[in-house]
């Protein structure tokens, strides 16, 4: 296929898009002064010749970790100070598009995210002054330090060490402390101190995983970050605020994560997979006649386009989340303390569920894309490598459940007592049918009429085990059995709760925010594809207490499909919403004019194995073996 007729491919999808593109990136970006500033960053970064994206994918672990602390050092301390970006502020309006733009590099953002948010949220005013002014100038380099390996490295020379804070025998619980973890001068470890690399990781080579341990450390006693508690001379432990709040500087880092990890990350892929569906061709719906693109057959439409959706619904529920987290400082700066534990809460569901959601959506995309997919240069290698890890980041996802359980759990506690419940939670005490009343096709197509089905399915399994759980404890079993035993149920209550509660707040975006006709009917039915993709892949809490029938199930197997016909034509324009130049893509594959067997061709051409026509190493070993073949074969064309 030539260039000009792949070109033409694209140009022809553009051409079915149903919906005005700049519009639909607007709201994708919170509007329009919002994309301006995106673009204005991209713009600025991308053409600094300095933070050039190169391709790491033959790079050794020591040479991505040498070319990322090359390259952000020079980001942090030259570009963004001259463009007046200060990445340290929590609240920074370019912080929200930065790991969009600097794509996979990962050096100093530890510093920058979570050592010194910390620092500022978790220090006195005296603390602050010293600590957040020597890292915010990058004089000092610090990193955050918890109770596994994986937090430290060859490059901080200070740590934030969450500990138990123990007095006279008696533990006052987990508190920050500030540990200088290496000599200023020299960079060797301090003494006491043994610290280094854990190795080489699955993926993020470039990344400064370490361990570290102490042996009789001594710390100053201003060390210990006091904004919420402090130790006077005397060893009084005097409490000074909610101590809850010495964890809420790891709620933003948790909303960071998810966006620039899960979201970005199956938005890219999706736009990758979507336009390479749509220039490949292969096979032929009818005999003799030619071939179609791979887009037509709906179970690639299956694949793609349901990803598509999800990355959508992902996409404005991590926009609101971090509106509630903006809300939530905005309050405390006025002195008000929010419903923190609302905020966990929500935060930790969400990172759990999108996380999982991504790895297995990017999964499926790059199977979509073939052999083809499996190599470096289409770009998916990479995002799914990225994503895999932000599973197990802050404890693996059921640890992040668990705890979202426990919340539940005390919530149905009150279901049964009749007392009402707020937030993203009200729906449980709400009284929702026991029927699904939906008996033709267009009914499903209602997203009130699927959110009922999600909001049934997560009521009605957590009450079950929540009156399973109290049942086997009356039975004299200890609350750590009854947890264990319950555990897998309550994991998947929680993941069933927060699949309601990212359709809902999709729903609630596209139903609260002022958009065109065409706009809302694209997203309207997106939204109902997230919806009845998630039922039908498992339907079977919903048959089992008979909310829905077999019949009823058949239909909303067919509106799937007919969902997915009708955001065909729409497939291009969903993803060139997300707007991503091709320097961030970084993909033969998924390049915006479609050209990609060029690209490939190119690509290939210039891999490192192919520098030298022999590789003389490699030949040592054949070339006896080569020799035999060649001498046989001359003796039989003498025959």
């Amino acid at each position: 296929m030539s260039k000009s007729e792949e070109c033409m491919l694209l140009m022809d999808e553009r051409e079915k898009t149903t919906f005005s593109l700049e519009e639909m990136t607007h709201l994708l970006d919170g509007g329009k002064c919002k994309t301006d500033l995106r673009q204005s960053i991209e713009k600025v970064i991308l053409s600094d010749p300095r933070m050039k994206p190169e391709d790491i994918s033959c790079m050794s672990p020591q040479q991505q970790h040498n070319h990322g602390v090359k390259r952000m050092i020079y980001f942090y301390t030259d570009l963004a100070k001259k463009m007046s970006w200060d990445f340290t502020d929590s609240r920074c309006p370019e912080l929200e598009f930065l790991p969009r733009t600097v794509g996979m590099a990962t050096s100093l953002m530890l510093h920058a995210s979570a050592f010194i948010p910390s620092v500022a949220q978790l220090g006195t005013k005296e603390q602050v002054a010293k600590w957040y002014t020597l890292g915010k100038e990058y004089f000092i380099l610090g990193c955050y330090a918890q109770t596994e390996l994986g937090h430290v490295g060859k490059g901080a020379n200070h740590a934030l060490v969450m500990a138990q804070l123990i007095i006279q025998g008696k533990s006052y619980g987990m508190h920050a402390f500030l540990v200088q973890i290496r000599d200023l001068t020299s960079h060797r470890p301090m003494p006491g101190v043994t610290v280094g690399s854990i190795g080489p990781l699955m993926s993020m080579g470039g990344s400064d995983n370490g361990y570290l341990s102490f042996k009789s450390v001594r710390i100053p006693k201003a060390n210990m970050l006091a904004r919420y508690a402090e130790v006077s001379a005397d060893g009084t432990y005097i409490k000074k605020g909610d101590t809850k709040l010495m964890h809420a500087s790891m709620v933003n880092l948790r909303v960071l994560m998810t966006k620039g990890e899960a979201v970005l990350g199956l938005e890219k892929a999706c736009t990758i997979a979507a336009r390479y569906s749509c220039v490949r061709r292969q096979g032929s719906l009818q005999p003799s006649k030619p071939e179609i693109q791979v887009i037509e057959y709906v179970t690639q439409q299956h694949k793609i386009i349901s990803q598509i959706a999800t990355a959508y619904a992902m996409h404005f529920t991590i926009q609101h989340v971090q509106a509630i987290y903006n809300q939530f400082l905005q309050d405390l700066d006025e002195g008000k303390v929010g419903n923190l534990t609302e905020l966990h809460f929500v935060t930790a569901g969400v990172k759990a569920s999108m996380t999982e959601q991504s790895v297995e959506g990017i999964e499926t995309v790059r199977r979509a894309c073939g052999g083809h997919g499996f190599a470096h240069s289409s770009g998916l290698p990479a995002l799914l490598q990225r994503a895999i890890p932000s599973c197990t980041y802050e404890g693996d996802n059921t640890v992040m459940y668990l705890f979202c359980a426990r919340h539940l759990l005390r919530c149905a506690q009150k279901v049964f007592m009749g007392q009402p419940l707020e937030g993203s939670v009200k729906y449980l005490s709400a009284e929702i049918q026991n029927k699904c009343r939906a008996n033709k096709k267009e009914d499903f197509i209602n997203p009130n009429i699927l959110l009922a089905c999600l909001q049934h399915k997560a009521q009605a399994m957590l009450l079950e085990t929540a009156t399973y759980m109290q049942y086997i404890a009356s039975k004299g079993m200890n609350q750590m059995d009854v947890w264990n035993i319950s555990s897998v149920q309550l994991v998947n209550v929680v993941k069933a709760h927060m699949l309601q509660y990212i359709f809902s707040t999709f729903l609630d975006f596209i139903n609260e925010t002022y958009c065109s006709p065409p706009i809302r009917d694209v997203l309207l039915k997106l939204c109902a594809l997230y919806g009845i993709y998630n039922i039908n892949n498992n339907a079977t809490n919903l048959l089992k207490d008979g909310y829905l029938n077999g019949e009823q199930c058949t239909l909303m197997e067919r509106v799937e499909v007919d969902l997915l016909q009708d955001l065909r034509k729409n497939v291009v324009g969903l993803v060139d919403s997300f707007d991503f130049r091709d320097e961030i893509l970084n993909s033969c594959l998924g390049a915006y004019d479609g050209n990609v067997y060029e690209r490939l061709f190119e690509n290939a051409k210039n891999s490192p194995m192919n520098k030298d026509e022999v590789h003389e190493e490699t030949y040592k070993y054949l070339r006896p073996h080569l020799h035999k073949g060649r001498d046989i074969l001359k003796k039989m064309s003498k025959l």
